[in-house]
This record gives C-alpha cells, sequence and structure tokens, in this order.
C-alpha cells in the first residue's frame, strides 16, 4: 500500500512521459537485478562445485571464476564468505603434490584477484581483499635464465624449482587494497593494512600499514 501511495504521489509530481520514463527505470531495475540474482545463485552452485569444502553462507557474484584444482590441491574456503565474481584461484600440483588455499570465515574477496597456490596460502578470518589484488606463493617461471646451451633450463621450458615456493600466511582482519601483489614467502600480521599498489616482498608486523614498492612500514596502528 505504500509503494502504490508512493507511486500516486509521483505521478501527480510529474508529467506522463517523465512519469512513464520512470517506470521504465525501474521495471528495468528489477529485471536487472532478478537477473543478478539467478546467476549469482548458478555461479555458487559452480563454484561450491570446483572447490574442495565450502563453509554455510557463501556469496557469489554473478560473474564467472576461474578454479584450478590440481589432483592432490585443496582449495577450503570458510563460512559466511563473499566474493566478488570474477576471481581466479588456483591450487596447482606441477611443483609439489599437494598445494592448498584456505580462506578463513568472513572474508571479502574483490572482483579480479588472483590467487595462485603451488604450496600454501592461507587468508585468515575478517580479511578486507579489494579488487586486482595478486597473491602468489611462487613465481611462475625459474629466476635461472638458462642458456641456448642447455635447453632445459630455459624459463620457458621449466617449470619453478621448489626451492622458489614458499608459503604465504595472511593473518586475521588484514586489509589489502587494490592492485596490491603479496610474493612468496611473506607473512601479514593479525590487523595490518597493505595499501593500494603496493608490492610486499617481506613479512609485515601485526596491526601496521605498509606501502611501497618495496612495501615498507609507514604507520604503527597500535601506538
Amino acid at each position: 500500500m505504500a509503494k502504490l501511495k508512493t507511486l500516486l504521489r509521483q505521478f501527480k509530481e510529474r508529467d506522463l512521459k517523465d512519469f512513464l520514463r520512470f517506470l521504465l527505470l525501474k521495471e528495468r531495475e528489477k529485471r536487472k537485478f532478478w537477473l543478478d540474482f539467478i546467476r549469482s545463485w548458478y555461479q555458487k552452485q559452480l563454484f561450491i562445485s570446483q572447490v574442495t569444502e565450502v563453509g554455510s553462507g557463501l556469496r557469489v557474484g554473478p560473474s564467472e571464476n576461474i578454479i584450478k584444482l590440481g589432483e592432490g590441491g585443496k582449495i577450503i574456503v570458510g563460512n559466511d564468505v563473499t566474493i566478488w565474481s570474477p576471481i581466479n584461484i588456483t591450487a596447482t600440483d606441477h611443483i609439489f603434490p599437494e598445494s592448498i588455499v584456505k580462506i578463513g570465515d568472513r572474508t571479502r574477496i574483490g572482483s579480479s584477484t588472483i590467487i595462485r597456490a603451488a604450496k600454501k596460502v592461507i587468508i585468515g578470518r575478517d580479511c578486507l581483499i579489494a579488487r586486482s589484488v595478486r597473491i602468489y606463493d611462487y613465481n611462475g617461471h625459474p629466476l635461472n635464465p638458462g642458456s641456448y646451451h642447455d635447453m632445459k633450463t630455459l624459463r620457458n621450458r621449466s617449470k619453478t624449482p621448489p626451492d622458489e615456493v614458499n608459503e604465504i600466511n595472511i593473518g586475521d582482519n588484514v586489509w589489502i587494497g587494490e592492485n596490491a601483489f603479496i610474493q612468496r614467502g611473506v607473512k601479514i600480521g593479525d590487523g595490518s593494512i597493505v595499501s593500494a599498489n603496493s608490492v610486499v616482498i617481506k613479512d609485515v608486523p601485526e596491526n601496521t600499514v605498509v606501502f611501497g614498492n618495496p612495501a615498507r612500514v609507514v604507520l604503527w596502528l597500535n601506538k
């Protein structure tokens, strides 16, 4: 009844053409809402079928995600996790026979984020990960450039050696800004903030703000 009264009031305040445009816009908004709702439900079912374990309360956006799970890999998602799709998660088995990506309860992950684990990437509870963040525990190609005299060592013909893979551990209540890059071997302490566009190559203490390339501590939040 209240909605009808609102429509009648708006009808009186507008001329007929404006009111028809208003109704068309409202109808389009409703149609988009239901289309996104159906697409989100479908993408959620697809996501659940592709990962190893999912808690309750998962929310997934309407766009398609890319999930790559090796034979020995695991992707474990906690309760009440929100994924603003599309995102890309890989738990490969081409370097180690087992790898794991674990996402803690109530964590939110922004669109276009990429998480790649050849060994282990752990993301804690209540984390905010903005869009377009990169979290890789390996480089993707060997550091050794090799030579044309030994074709097997060329980067584009070799996989990353195991000693160039190092796990990433992100604590609880961590906020990672847009376009940040978290590199292999990094541990981020609880309550810290990684500023947008930062490249993190070493450990981040608890309750700090880091910024830059390479990222450095610019603020202590508990002092």
